[in-house]
């Protein structure tokens, strides 16, 4: 049960805030208090905090990716290792001209070797790092967990891919596909500059597509849309995005929203037929599109 005062102190952040007060002298309050002892209601409460204040000044980039930095810390005290990846992932993602970028990125390849056992994903991350900053503070040590017979990130990527389905089963190997999946996201993310990132996101969305992963892969195929428009299957993207939101999860409106954008940027595209055809058949199963063209067929 929280203490009384744990329940002062945030009905006077609370009052704080409700007079215009400055959020970050409620945030330092209570950073001061988990320093202290940092319990998972305090630590959860915390992170509310940080996250209101990202919320509420999403311009703010250094403070932000700052502020995602510490949250990951306590969820990685608390041992809630994967929830820490994730803050981490998000703050590169979303803040990646702040300068906490290279330490939020090597936070995160950290968590993956040491706590996630996971030396493949950390290993696409390290590599990331030593291509995008170079004179990173910890650039030494970057380089020391890459082997000299290290083979290039598109090589082990391609390595990763042929593993994904076993072949004499059918069946997916999740653990390889995640580290596909994220290793391209992460590098992406990362190094956003490299001629070969677009296409990188571009495999992940399908596999991720392939693997049934259907959020995962909305979530690729809208940042290949949003950062890379000049791509040559950026147009594919949100045709995909598209396809996926009406065939896959059966969300047919926000569908019909993107099948129309794309026909109004694409009108001349490969995929212009089919979005055609889609979109007038737009929540008809199988059966009611195969009447339909009986129906048609009978008139004419």
């Amino acid at each position: 049960m929280k203490s009384n005062a744990f329940l002062l102190l945030l009905i006077g952040l609370l009052s704080l805030q409700a007079c215009g007060g400055d959020q970050s002298d409620g945030i330092e309050q209570l950073e001061a208090k988990v320093e202290e002892n940092p319990t998972p209601q305090d630590a959860d409460a915390l992170i509310a905090l940080y996250r209101e204040y990202i919320d509420t000044h999403p311009e703010e980039a250094e403070q932000n990716a700052r502020y995602l930095y510490r949250a990951a810390g306590l969820m990685y005290r608390l041992n809630r290792h994967n929830d820490a990846s994730m803050l981490l992932k998000e703050a590169v993602k979303d803040y990646y001209g702040a300068s906490q970028t290279a330490n939020n990125a090597f936070f995160l390849a950290t968590i993956q070797e040491e706590k996630l056992n996971n030396p493949v994903l950390a290993t696409s991350v390290y590599q990331a790092i030593d291509k995008a900053f170079p004179n990173f503070e910890e650039a030494a040590e970057v380089k020391a967990k890459l082997s000299a017979d290290l083979p290039p990130i598109q090589t082990r990527i391609d390595t990763l891919a042929k593993g994904i389905f076993d072949l004499t089963t059918g069946r997916v190997n999740r653990r390889t596909a995640n580290n596909f999946i994220e290793s391209c996201d992460l590098y992406s993310l990362i190094v956003p500059e490299d001629p070969i990132s677009p296409e990188l996101l571009h495999k992940a969305g399908e596999a991720a597509r392939a693997t049934r992963a259907f959020n995962s892969a909305l979530d690729i195929y809208d940042r290949l849309y949003q950062r890379y428009p000049t791509f040559e299957k950026a147009p594919q993207a949100l045709f995909l995005m598209a396809f996926t939101l009406d065939n896959d999860l059966q969300r047919h409106e926000e569908a019909k929203a993107l099948y129309e954008s794309f026909l109004e940027k694409y009108p001349e595209d490969d995929f212009a037929d089919d979005t055609q055809f889609l979109l007038q058949n737009l929540g008809k199963t199988d059966e009611e599109i195969i009447q339909s063209f009986e129906n048609k067929e009978e008139t004419q």
